[in-house]
């Protein structure tokens, strides 16, 4: 019965302590995600170039990821 309620309290402490993040950490882990998606995006980006070589629809379509970095 001790361990049950140890435990109850236990993940209640926890549940509490995870939701008073503040808001300088909320916004570091934004701006991580939003790098994180840059740069995949960016990669993307490079990828499809390397394939379109000359073909200008496809450029063009590629130049859509080149924009949507450009937007964030």
């Amino acid at each position: 019965m001790k361990l049950i309620r140890f435990l109850l309290l236990a993940g209640l402490a926890l549940s509490l302590v995870s939701c008073g993040s503040s808001p300088q950490n909320r916004k570091d882990r934004a701006e991580a995600e939003l790098t994180e998606e840059t740069t995949k995006t960016m990669q993307e980006y490079q990828s499809c170039v390397k394939k379109a070589k000359d073909d200008q629809q496809q450029l063009e379509t590629c130049e859509r990821l080149l924009k949507a970095i450009q937007t964030q």
